[in-house]
């Protein structure tokens, strides 16, 4: 699903005028019927005042509506109107109309003394949207301090959190909801880690809107990963497949102290559904592999404790190398010498990734590889960058000039291919944040490159497949017992899931 940024929106509004032949106040009117059903969905008792914080551009005319339409459905609600500039014609017309049903509207001016809220009241924050273009300050931004330390409201947002931007890093005062309700296409800043604080839990909200907009040639970089999408990027097996069908994956994985790295990979690899895998470890780990996972091949270093040198053939459909590797001197010449031999696309993680950044090998890695980065190995590797935004405009144009696809893992992992686009993932949660979970992800990615997906394919399906085994796992578990294995059992579930969306029947 494509990602839009504040321009592409409005035009987008535009274009659904012209499209359908209606005015701005129907359309006003059609996206908040669609979020106060939304709203009323997630908060349906209606034994809470419900105040509406609307200000004077299209997002308070939205939030006038929401207010209107509450009313209808017999709930309590009032209008705190910020008055800081004039009003936009449509958002003239909702003031009418939310009077003339009888909701209570009180205007508030900076130069008035902050307006006293119902203490636990639901707060819907209406006061500014995705065409905000400065931060807000002053006396607005005493106004938002004083709805954030209201430890008794609940504050749900109309498309954005008011002071938060679409398309850059937050700055200045930015209303913390508990809930937004997105609408539309996704925004830039839903994906962005530092604004997790601002947005609580978000969903999208959706409406009708041009059907044609997109298909007229809208230049699109980014897009947001949906299970039915994903769903059809599976590949659909015969009854005449075998194991060498699926490929067989070489893992270079594990130190001395950290075996339990190259283990859960090496799970990962044939739960994600490749054909067979060969660990290549240290001696002191070949019974380890032998016990812990007996479907594992092993292909054992001449060192004890480090990983120092593997012979590569055809016969490896991939590699994927780094979980639990260690930076060893020797592990450092070994790596240089696994990136000259094999030219195939590999799956590079961990220490891998901090071998190469630290060595400047960043040029020898095979083109079409998977990098699996967390911030700080992003950072190692491509330098540092400002924010979230600043981050993904590196992480795009690396991708593009090294013919990679970069990974980035956040709470929205993001994924750049090498045609100049970037993926956003929608599962997961925070109980994934333990050891483990990303060596499973890179045992993922390889086994889905084992199977003939290309790079970024895999990308796509492996990141979302992942967040998606973590989230099942979680509510059979709950997130503060789940263990980097609990995911990987439950990849098959996850796989069960896609492929019910992409067969119904």
């Amino acid at each position: 699903m494509e990602v839009l940024t504040a321009e592409q929106h409005r035009a987008l509004d535009a274009a659904t005028l012209a499209e359908q032949g209606i005015t701005s106040l129907q359309l006003m009117e059609r996206a908040a019927t669609a979020w106060a059903t939304a709203f009323m969905v997630h908060f349906p008792k209606k034994d809470r005042e419900v105040v509406v914080l609307a200000g004077p551009g299209n997002n308070g005319g939205d939030g006038l509506v929401i207010a209107r339409l509450l009313r209808f459905e017999a709930y309590s609600v009032r209008i705190v109107y910020v008055d800081l500039a004039p009003a936009s014609p449509d958002n003239l017309a909702n003031q009418r109309r939310a009077r003339d049903v009888g909701v209570p509207l009180r205007s508030w001016a900076p130069g008035d003394p902050l307006p006293q809220l119902p203490p636990g009241s639901l707060l819907v924050d209406a006061l500014f949207g995705t065409g905000l273009s400065r931060p807000l300050t002053g006396k607005v931004a005493e106004l938002i301090e004083q709805i954030n330390t209201d430890e008794s409201l609940t504050r749900v947002a109309v498309d954005l959190p008011s002071g938060l931007y679409t398309d850059a890093p937050a700055e200045g005062a930015v209303v913390r909801a508990h809930r937004t309700l997105s609408l539309g296409y996704p925004k830039l800043a839903l994906f962005a880690a530092a604004n997790a604080k601002y947005l609580g839990k978000w969903e999208l909200v959706k409406f009708s809107l041009s059907i044609d907009y997109a298909a007229a040639g809208t230049q699109v970089q980014h897009c947001m990963l949906r299970a039915a999408e994903v769903a059809r990027l599976l590949h659909l097996r015969s009854s005449s497949d075998h194991k060498g069908t699926f490929g067989h994956a070489l893992l270079v994985a594990g130190a001395y102290g950290k075996l339990g790295a190259a283990v859960i990979c090496a799970r990962s690899v044939l739960r994600g559904g490749a054909g067979l895998v060969t660990t290549h470890i240290p001696r002191s780990g070949y019974q380890i592999m032998q016990i812990s996972f007996p479907e594992a091949m092993c292909s054992v270093d001449v060192h004890k404790y480090h990983f120092t040198s593997v012979e590569v053939s055809d016969r490896y459909a991939t590699v994927g190398v780094g979980p639990g590797l260690g930076q060893d001197e020797a592990t450092a010449k070994g790596l240089a010498k696994l990136l000259a031999d094999y030219r195939k696309s590999m799956v590079i993680d961990a220490d891998a990734l901090n071998l190469i950044a630290a060595q400047g090998w960043l040029e020898r890695i095979p083109t079409g590889s998977i990098l699996t980065p967390h911030p700080k190995e992003f950072e190692r590797l491509f330098g540092q960058t400002s924010d979230d935004f600043a981050r993904w405009e590196v992480q795009r144009q690396r991708a593009v000039s090294l013919g990679l696809v970069i990974l980035c893992k956040t709470n929205h992992t993001s994924i750049a291919t090498p045609d100049g686009k970037l993926y956003f993932n929608t599962t997961g949660n925070p109980g994934m944040g333990t050891g483990g979970t990303g060596d499973a992800l890179t045992g993922l990615l390889t086994g889905l490159l084992a199977q003939g997906y290309d790079p970024g394919t895999a990308a796509q399906l492996g990141v979302y497949l992942h967040g998606l085994a973590g989230d099942l796992a979680a509510e059979r578990l709950e997130q503060e017992s789940l263990l980097a294995e609990d995911l990987v059992s439950h990849l098959g579930a996850a796989f069960r899931h896609l492929h019910r969306l992409r067969s119904p029947g």
